[in-house]
Formats: structure tokens, C-alpha cells, sequence
């Protein structure tokens, strides 16, 4: 697939009505930091432009022929959709500058991956509808990556141009598709319904549960960023999709967890997911999302890699570097008091603990240390970048 991309800043317009935004524009937002952004000194803001150089220089460097960067096989193209986005996020673009070749060709691995029921993922069924009879590994994993590798298509295609602009016009089509399909399988729990979770229908720890905000997060992203490009998506899709999250702020705990109504699921990324989400319709000032945003003020990342055994479940849920991207957006979104407090000791820790490569280290959570360090690196280049607001998926 040959494509081609064209460069030039957006407006993109949508309301604040559950799932719509504000009119608003990332021009010029390469060039200076806004005041209420500008958190760090002239001296830290070089030294952010510097890592996230090395960064970029390293994940280039390890770039397959394919295009993919590499991971687990299960962890594809999720791990090299969240690369493109890190350059992404940066003012990097498909087909242009100094990583454009780089770019294109990730982005083409990804359209690559599309199933024929629209899913996009390396592992997943291959019939033309989602099939549920598969391997665990296979379930847990297809929904990330299909919304993840989604999403990074969705934020490249609004700068596409050409012919091509069609093919993955389709690919996006058929990924819409399938995000829909899976958020409308029955759900047991009436608390459920309007959320995603994994393909298989195998109980899990003996879980009576059929969304959580882990897979939640990353659809409403894909499908909120689908609609800014001018993608058709039905309002009631949004409208369920935020009173899932919703559900899942537990006033108990102050803050979001992982699945509502069920088992003491905390972690620092859920939390800046449920605020992310609520974001994502306007309600950065809810009551859920100022709370959780106090939450993560108080749980901070000061020990690199360190997961923390919050709830119930202890280790088994936390991650640090997802945590870290998930809480950086979060508290962006919020702005204020959540902004000033958050950004710099983190960037401190991050800038801190890089390796002499420009990468980080992989997760330290067993779960995610199989998708290696391009992950986590791909995390923390998105984390640093949250105050260029180059994502349109991710402004204020």
C-alpha cells in the first residue's frame, strides 16, 4: 500500500455532549508551551528534547523489515501502534523529515494486520466474523491490540492524502466495525454494558464480569479519535461507553478501578484512565475525575519501575510505565494544581532512569515484561510529549 501524507495543522471541531469536543486547534503547539503547561525551566524542557531524541534514534535503529518494532507476537501491532504515536506526539508525521520513511512503513505493517471481521491483530481468529472460541492468551490479547493499533492509524489518517487516503478510510470503516461489534455482546452485569473486555469466553479467577476499564480506555480512545477525523460513530456507542466508566469510580477508594462493582482492583493506571475517559466528554471537572486526580497525586511514580499492591489483587494489577502514560494524560487533562504537582517530579524520575541506548527499562509487572522495552520506551516518549498536544485524541 502506498501512502502519502500531507502536513498543515487541524481544527478539529466536536462538543462537549458525552463524547464530543470543543472546537479546537493543535497549530503552533510545536512551538511554544502555553503558560499553563509550562511547567519546567528552559533547562528541563532541553533536556526532555534531548532524551526523547535518543529515543527516537534508538527505536529507528531496531526497526524490522516489516516495519513492526519488536515484541511479543501477541503484542503486535499494538506495541508498534504506540511507537507511531510516540513520534506522533512529537511533531514527527508519516512520509516526512527524518523519520518519515520510518513512520510510513510502520503504519503500513499496521494496516497490514487487519483481519477480515476487522480486528487488528497479529493473534486473533481470521474468519470474517470475531470468533469467541480462542485460546486465553489470545482473548486477553486481540482487544488491546485492535484498539491500540486502531487508534494510531485513526490519529495518522486526519494527515493522509492521495488515493490511498481510501485504503485506510476501509481499514478504519472495518475497525469501527468491530469495536462496535465486540461492545454490543451481551453483558451479565447491567453494570457492564457499554464497555469492552477480552475475546474469550473463559471464566477468569471466576470473574462474573464482561467489561473493565483497561480495554474500556483504549476503544473510547480509538472511537473518539474516529469521530474527529469525520468517522461515523453512533452517539449511543459514546454514551454507554461513559457511564461504563462511570461505574467504575468507586467512592470507597476515591478513584477508578478496574472493573465496577466487583473486587478492589486499584492501580495508578486505571486511575488516570477513568479521568482520561471522562475527558474524553468533557468532564475533566466531575467530581470522579478531580477525586481520582487527588488519588494519583498521592500514589506517585518516585521509584522507577516499582508496581505498587494497591487492593486486593496487590501486584497482580499495577504497572508502572502504563501507569505513568495513563497518569501524565490524566493529569494534563485536569490541569491546575493535578499539572503543576505531577509533571516535573515525574519527569525527573523518567529523564533519570534512561538508558545510555535511549531506551527504558521493560516492565517490571511479569504480565508486560514480554513486550520489551520498545513498549516501554514507546510509554514514556508519550508521557514526555503530553504538553505538545499534538495528538488530537489527547488535547484539552
Amino acid at each position: 500500500m502506498n501512502v502519502t501524507y500531507r502536513t498543515g495543522c487541524l481544527r478539529l471541531g466536536y462538543s462537549l455532549t458525552l463524547g464530543l469536543l470543543l472546537a479546537t486547534t493543535a497549530c503552533d503547539a510545536q512551538d511554544s508551551k502555553a503558560p499553563a503547561e509550562d511547567v519546567l525551566t528552559s533547562k528541563q524542557w532541553q533536556q526532555v528534547d534531548q532524551s526523547v531524541e535518543r529515543a527516537f534514534e534508538w527505536l529507528a535503529s531496531e526497526q524490522q523489515p516489516n516495519g513492526s518494532f519488536p515484541t511479543a507476537p501477541y503484542g503486535q501491532p499494538g506495541v508498534t501502534g504506540l511507537v507511531v504515536m510516540a513520534f506522533a506526539a512529537h511533531g514527527h508525521i508519516p512520509g516526512e523529515g527524518p523519520y518519515g520513511e520510518v513512520l510510513h512503513n510502520a503504519v503500513r505493517y499496521i494496516a497490514s494486520c487487519q483481519k477480515p471481521s476487522g480486528l487488528v491483530a497479529v493473534v486473533a481468529p481470521r474468519g470474517t466474523r470475531i470468533s469467541r472460541n480462542v485460546s486465553r492468551i489470545m482473548g486477553g490479547t486481540a482487544t488491546y491490540n485492535h484498539g491500540i493499533s486502531s487508534l494510531a492509524l485513526s490519529e495518522v489518517y486526519a494527515s493522509s492524502s492521495g488515493t490511498s487516503e481510501l485504503e485506510i478510510r476501509e481499514i478504519i470503516e472495518n475497525s469501527i466495525k468491530a469495536s462496535l461489534e465486540m461492545q454490543r455482546w451481551p453483558k451479565a452485569r447491567k453494570v457492564d454494558r457499554g464497555g469492552w473486555r477480552y475475546l474469550d469466553l473463559l471464566p477468569r479467577d471466576g470473574e462474573p464480569v464482561d467489561s473493565n476499564l483497561s480495554n474500556t480506555v483504549w476503544q473510547m480512545l480509538f472511537l473518539r479519535s474516529a469521530k474527529n477525523a469525520g468517522f461515523d460513530v453512533p452517539q449511543e456507542s459514546v454514551d454507554g461507553a461513559v457511564q461504563f466508566i462511570r461505574n467504575c469510580f468507586n467512592p470507597k477508594y476515591d478513584t477508578f478501578v478496574l472493573m465496577p462493582s466487583y473486587q478492589d482492583h486499584r492501580t495508578r493506571g486505571m486511575s488516570g484512565a477513568g479521568v482520561i475517559a471522562l475527558a474524553l466528554a468533557g468532564l475533566h471537572d466531575s467530581e470522579e475525575a478531580q477525586t481520582a486526580g487527588d488519588w494519583i497525586l498521592r500514589n506517585t511514580f518516585m521509584e522507577y519501575n516499582k508496581v505498587e499492591p494497591f487492593g486486593q489483587r496487590g501486584f497482580l494489577d499495577d504497572r508502572y510505565h502504563h501507569g505513568v502514560f495513563f497518569c501524565t494524560q490524566a493529569t494534563y487533562q485536569l490541569g491546575g494544581r493535578h499539572w503543576r504537582e505531577f509533571f516535573p517530579p515525574m519527569v525527573q524520575v523518567v529523564l533519570d532512569n534512561q538508558n545510555r541506548d535511549g531506551s527504558w527499562d521493560r516492565e517490571s509487572h511479569s504480565s508486560d515484561a514480554v513486550f520489551g522495552n520498545h513498549y516501554t520506551t514507546a510509554l514514556m516518549v508519550l508521557s514526555l510529549g503530553a504538553p505538545n498536544q499534538l495528538l488530537p485524541v489527547l488535547q484539552r
